[in-house]
């Protein structure tokens, strides 16, 4: 029997490494299509982001050209991600205008139909973005509809937008630069001036911008608007 536990302890052990090695190459098998799959997975997402329009990448929060939630300047020259505009045209320096409330206003297009003033009621198609560049609604996402208000009325827009609208024509596009003391300080329940983004998540970022950064030198509220009715 001694000889038998002799000769039969070389082949258990002969045994045990053939398993182990089984063992072995079944979980290399095992990580190399893990991988694989991951690969392709990920081919797939690129691809997708990739081809997403110019609609869908301003509108939906995409983010081309970088995948960084803060879009660089050369990518906002011009992108009011409202429809017929000229997406990439370059807005020169010279453009932009600084009011004495400190709002400053760009037109992108100048329209040539009526004109704002105080007392109109106007109807505006918006896109909200925070002074990085960075997406958080617009008037699109929520079907087009727009927002109406009476210049110069209480409760209607926030002030940076009260003062920025005014002088512009049906059919012109404008960006406001609005510091954080004339957008959302009344708050941003249903009710309050707007235009108001929709959701939970796009408010809380808005109350985020005027709790935590109202203080911040330079920062302010990036806002595109279309006048587009005017009576």
């Amino acid at each position: 029997s001694e000889a038998f536990f002799a000769n039969s302890a070389p082949n258990r052990s002969a045994r045990c490494a053939t398993s182990s090695s089984s063992t072995e190459l079944a979980a290399t098998s095992s990580r190399r299509d893990i991988l694989s799959s991951a690969s392709s997975a990920g081919l797939l997402l690129g691809v997708a982001l990739a081809t997403a329009s110019p609609a869908q990448a301003k509108v939906e929060g995409y983010a081309p050209p970088s995948k960084t939630k803060a879009l660089g300047e050369e990518y906002r020259q011009g992108t009011a991600a409202l429809a017929d505009m000229d997406d990439m045209a370059p807005v020169p320096r010279e453009a932009y205008k600084k009011l004495p409330s400190g709002v400053t206003i760009a037109d992108l297009r100048v329209g040539n139909g009526e004109t704002a003033e105080v007392g109109k009621k106007c109807n505006i198609q918006w896109v909200l973005r925070k002074s990085n560049g960075y997406f958080v609604d617009s008037s699109d996402v929520s079907g087009g509809v727009p927002f109406i208000f009476t210049i110069g009325a209480n409760g209607g827009a926030i002030e940076g937008v009260d003062e920025g609208i005014r002088g512009m024509k049906v059919g012109g596009t404008r960006r406001l630069l609005i510091p954080v003391e004339k957008g959302y300080v009344e708050g941003l329940e249903d009710g309050k001036p707007g235009p108001l983004p929709a959701g939970f998540g796009p408010r809380q970022q808005m109350r985020r911008v005027q709790g935590l950064r109202k203080d911040v030198p330079g920062e302010y509220i990036f806002l595109e608007i279309q006048l587009t009715k005017v009576r």
